[in-house]
């Protein structure tokens, strides 16, 4: 293998870099990937949106509605139970659609 040369080494560590860390970005959080479980259009599609055609704001207050007032045999109420408000505020930002301008 013939060597690099230093600065072409160095652009090519940062490119491998900043790829990786676009890629990490991009994946979903375990909490998201708990919602993506039930709220995908092949899983669920005639009773359930994709969460990114809900807003952010609607998805935290029905985490949090079901947090406080769960329904009997509520999936969300389970998973709500143990969130945070920072966390449901991060969760649906995360799945949400972004807030219009």
């Amino acid at each position: 293998m013939l060597p690099l040369r230093p600065d072409l080494a160095a652009l090519l560590t940062a490119l491998l870099l900043a790829a990786g860390n676009a890629v990490a970005s991009e994946a979903p959080s375990p909490l998201a990937l708990s919602c993506q479980g039930c709220h995908q259009p092949a899983v669920n599609a005639g009773t359930m949106l994709a969460l990114n055609r809900y807003p952010a704001e609607k998805i935290a207050a029905s985490l949090k509605a079901a947090r406080e007032e769960p329904q009997p045999g509520s999936i969300m109420a389970r998973f709500a139970q143990y969130l945070t408000d920072a966390e449901i505020a991060a969760l649906a930002a995360e799945l949400g659609s972004p807030a219009p301008p």
